[in-house]
């Protein structure tokens, strides 16, 4: 039986500071030399994806921008892409500037995208999530509110406070109709800061999990995840890994619990369940492998 094992990176495969411990990497490559088929999917873009994981062995397809795209590990050329609706992304921006809470909008290519949002307009998670990405030249702060992308935009992030971003969740959800993906969430580095994360109805890690599964051909799919925003592909894999930081929803839909991104958490794992002789996930291990209590994130 093939297997696929898909990680998200921030929380999860990620460790403080969003840095690949040297253990990780290296593990992680030993298995894919032993002919582990290893991918991400993670709601970063290629290019900040790419440099959180620079030295990892990386031989299939991976998912960016929440689901977004799937690209070549090594080029980044687009295998697969899902961007949003213009007149539902006409549609965001005015509900956005009603609520007064501004969106970053991306669009562009994933070599070469553009991040944009209404300059001094800022809310406070907004300036700290642009103080993290200083010197980042896809950030471009734009003149006003006519001024921001109106085509080819396939992610937006926008950030508040938690009660101001549920509104808007409900508002946009509404007038949208089910065409757009909608996952709220406390950010993994900032949890003072609820992150909306809004792109089309297919870009969503759930999506990926169907597209690699049939992309690959292979029998089952595992993943590993810590955050709402990978529920999708927990609901759409054979077997779900909630690493023991995870949110308390993660917990509980997941098949198990391993452990913290602390603690290279989903390499021990993989090497607990990876068997080299025969290219398969155990099933007997992976399914009363290491276990551990929820943790509150």
């Amino acid at each position: 039986m093939s297997t696929l094992i898909l990680s998200d990176l921030d929380g999860t495969l990620l460790g403080p500071g969003a840095s690949l411990s040297t253990s990780t990497r290296d593990g992680i490559n030993d298995l894919v030399a032993n002919g582990l088929q290893f991918t991400y999917a993670t709601a970063r873009s290629y290019v900040s994806a790419a440099r959180v994981t620079d030295g990892l062995d990386l031989r299939i397809p991976v998912t960016v921008s929440g689901g977004a795209f799937q690209l070549d590990p090594h080029t980044g050329a687009i295998l697969n892409e899902e961007r949003i609706p213009d007149d539902d992304l006409d549609t965001v921006l005015r509900i956005c500037r009603e609520h007064r809470v501004p969106p970053i909008v991306y669009n562009g290519t994933p070599t070469a995208e553009r991040a944009a949002w209404v300059e001094d307009e800022e809310s406070d998670g907004m300036r700290r999530f642009l103080a993290d990405r200083v010197g980042d030249s896809r950030f471009r702060p734009a003149p006003g509110w006519a001024q921001l992308p109106r085509s080819g935009v396939f992610y937006s992030t926008i950030i508040g406070e938690a009660a101001a971003i549920a509104a808007l969740t409900i508002d946009i959800a509404a007038a949208t109709d089910g065409r757009l993906s909608l996952i709220a969430q406390i950010d993994t580095h900032h949890p003072q800061d609820t992150y909306l994360e809004l792109s089309a109805a297919r870009a969503t890690k759930a999506h990926a999990v169907a597209w690699l599964r049939d992309h690959l051909s292979v029998d089952q799919v595992v993943v590993y995840g810590d955050n709402l925003n990978d529920l999708p592909m927990f609901g759409a894999a054979d077997q779900a890994y909630a690493v023991a930081n995870a949110a308390w929803d993660v917990l509980a839909a997941a098949t198990g619990v391993i452990g913290a991104n602390t603690d290279d958490g989903v390499l021990d794992h993989l090497v607990s369940a990876w068997s080299r002789d025969e290219p398969t996930m155990r099933t007997t291990e992976l399914l009363n492998g290491p276990q551990s209590g929820p943790i509150a994130t």
